[in-house]
């Protein structure tokens, strides 16, 4: 708390002086950039815009701005598969010393899913399951017992775009049952995926 009152203090102090000298106080518009790692990002402030390249970990206005004059830093443009939001881009210029908002970044993702088929219960009536695995981290159990007719969907939960992803099926031999899986590899790309396709069989 006693920073922000003595960066106000200065501030003033500056306006105060220049004042003096018949001149305003300016301020350069700026902040700090964290994860942006693909290009596209405009942000505006008002009609003056600035274009953030990927990788970059700062940005700054072309036009500085008066004391007591209000800024609103806005996304005019999401970067290439990202979305970015804005913290601390609204104030008036002199409130504090420096004007410094943050701009975070993530990759979007999109979830990773689709059916099975043939999913049946043993003759005497027992449960099968199998696994479906996306590389060696997602594993999701699947069970005759939550099937309609051996069939239902399933779903990994999201993917970042850009990521790959390689489905297989493990199933134990005493389920006596045969599984496949279509479409189960490829790389994630600003859609949602939800034909990936287990197709069990009764040996």
């Amino acid at each position: 708390m006693k920073f922000s009152y003595l960066s106000a203090a200065a501030a003033l102090a500056m306006a105060a002086a220049l004042a003096a000298c018949g001149g305003k106080a300016q301020y350069t518009v700026q902040g700090i950039v964290y994860n942006l790692n693909n290009n596209g990002l405009v942000l505006a402030n008002g009609s003056d815009t600035v274009t953030v390249p990927s990788g970059a970990t700062s940005f700054s206005f072309p036009k500085q701005v008066d004391y007591g004059s209000d800024y609103n830093i806005t996304i005019q443009k999401q970067p290439d598969h990202m979305t970015c939001g804005v913290s601390a881009g609204t104030g008036s210029a002199g409130h504090t010393v420096t004007i410094q908002a943050g701009v975070s970044c993530e990759q979007n993702a999109y979830t990773l899913g689709g059916q099975f088929t043939g999913l049946t219960a043993a003759a005497d009536g027992t449960a099968r399951t199998i696994t479906v695995l996306n590389g060696s981290n997602s594993a999701i159990t699947l069970t005759s017992a939550s099937a309609t007719n051996g069939a239902g969907d399933f779903s990994f939960g999201t993917v970042k775009d850009g990521a790959s992803y390689g489905v297989t099926v493990v199933v134990d031999p005493a389920m006596n049952l045969n599984c496949s899986i279509a479409n189960g590899t490829g790389v994630m790309h600003e859609v949602a995926i939800s034909n990936l396709l287990v197709t069990c069989v009764p040996k």
